[in-house]
C-alpha cells in the first residue's frame, strides 16, 4: 500500500467522478483505487467548544450518588464506581493546584484548567502527581480509593468555573460515555447551564435549580407552584410520593 498527498484529486468511479477538496493523506490500493472514497467528518460531529475534548472521568465507571441534595445537605459532585487502585486521569490539561488531603474527600487533587475551570478528584488512595505540576489530557494523577468520608471505593468528581460548583452532568452524559452535545459547543458551564434548565416558568419566575422547603409546603403544592410532576420530583431527590417533607430541605427541580 502507498499513500498520496492530495489538494484537489479527481477518482473515477463507476458512477462519475469523485473530487477531494482538502489536503490529506489517503491510502492508495493499486487494483481497488476507483472504488476508495475518503471519510469525511459529518458537520454536526465538529467541536470547537472547551468542553468537546474533556476525558469520561473514572474510566467510564458506574454512577453511585449524582450532584444535588443528599441527607439533608449538598453533594456538589457524581460518585463514579471504581476498583482500587484503578488509575484516576485528567480530564483536561491544566495545572495541580492542590494535592493533599482536604476534609471529607479524603486525599484529593484539584487540576486547573483554561477558562477558569477546575476538576476535583477525591477520595484517593494514593498520589501520583504533587502540587505545581502541569498535566496533560489523560495523564495518571492518582489511584482511586475510600479515603475521607466513603462508603466503598469510589471517584467523587467535581467540576467548578469561578470558585462555583456545577453538576458534571451538565457537561457529561455518563450513560452513553459521551460529551453532552450542548457542552460541545460551549465554552463556560455557566452558559451550558442556562441551555440544559427547564422551559417552566410559574408567574413569570424562574424554576429554581433548588428548593428550600418551607412551613405548609407538600410535594402536590410545590408541584403546581413550579409546573413540574410529582414524579419528576421524587427521581430527582430520590423520595417516594408520600415522603414527609421537613422544613429547610433541599428539594432539586432539575
Amino acid at each position: 500500500m502507498k499513500t498520496i498527498q492530495i489538494l484537489a484529486f479527481l477518482l473515477l468511479t463507476g458512477t462519475g467522478f469523485k473530487c477531494y477538496c482538502q489536503l490529506d493523506t489517503i491510502p492508495v490500493y493499486a487494483d481497488t483505487l476507483k472504488y476508495t472514497a475518503l471519510d469525511t467528518t459529518s458537520i454536526d460531529s465538529i467541536s470547537t467548544g472547551h468542553f468537546s475534548e474533556f476525558l469520561i472521568p473514572g474510566n467510564n465507571g458506574y454512577i453511585l450518588s449524582r450532584f444535588g441534595p443528599r441527607w439533608g445537605r449538598m453533594h456538589y459532585g457524581t460518585d463514579i464506581r471504581m476498583n482500587k487502585g484503578d488509575t484516576i486521569v485528567a480530564v483536561e490539561s491544566g495545572t495541580i493546584v492542590r494535592s493533599s488531603w482536604g476534609t471529607g474527600f479524603g486525599n484529593i487533587v484539584i487540576v486547573k484548567h483554561p477558562n477558569h475551570i477546575e476538576t476535583y478528584y477525591g477520595h484517593l488512595s494514593k498520589f501520583l502527581k504533587k502540587k505545581g505540576e502541569k498535566v496533560k489530557r489523560g495523564e495518571a494523577i492518582a489511584l482511586a480509593g475510600s479515603t475521607g468520608n466513603a462508603q466503598g471505593v469510589h471517584l467523587h468528581f467535581e467540576i467548578h468555573e469561578n470558585g462555583k460548583a456545577y453538576d458534571p452532568e451538565l457537561v457529561y452524559d455518563f450513560k452513553q460515555h459521551k460529551i453532552r452535545n450542548e457542552a460541545r459547543q460551549e465554552e463556560s458551564l455557566s452558559v451550558v447551564h442556562k441551555l440544559l434548565r427547564p422551559k417552566g416558568y410559574a408567574n413569570k419566575v424562574a424554576v429554581p435549580e433548588f428548593y428550600s422547603v418551607r412551613a405548609g409546603d407538600s410535594l402536590w403544592k410545590i408541584s403546581r407552584k413550579y409546573k413540574i410532576s410529582i414524579n419528576t420530583i421524587c427521581q430527582l431527590n430520590h423520595i417516594s410520593a408520600n415522603k414527609v417533607l421537613r422544613i429547610g430541605q433541599p428539594l432539586r427541580l432539575y
